[in-house]
């Protein structure tokens, strides 16, 4: 039995109208990063590697990154409240 896979590039191209993108805010010089890991496997080279792309492109940011413990319901995203201008939020399972 086959099973047809569509796999969606992650850089945040998109061709089709109907999977349109958001709208995309104008530089990131100067603002501030913040990063949430959440421990999942992997999830800490995931997240330097999209601080690594963002600052080539970017050098003038700031990041902030915040790690949840081992507690599931310890809240952490309040901790970057008014800290920085946008998230990377690796959430999920």
């Amino acid at each position: 039995m086959s099973a047809l896979v569509t796999v969606f590039n992650p850089v945040g191209q998109c061709d089709s109208k109907e999977n349109a993108l958001a709208p995309r805010r104008g530089s990131l010089d100067g603002k501030s990063i913040g990063f949430i890991d959440n421990m999942k496997p992997n999830v800490q080279p995931f997240l330097q590697h999209i601080e690594a792309q963002m600052r080539a492109q970017y050098p003038g940011i700031r990041t902030q990154t915040v790690r949840k413990n081992f507690t599931s319901s310890k809240l952490i995203a309040n901790e970057l409240e008014g800290k920085v201008d946008y998230l990377v939020n690796a959430w999920g399972d």
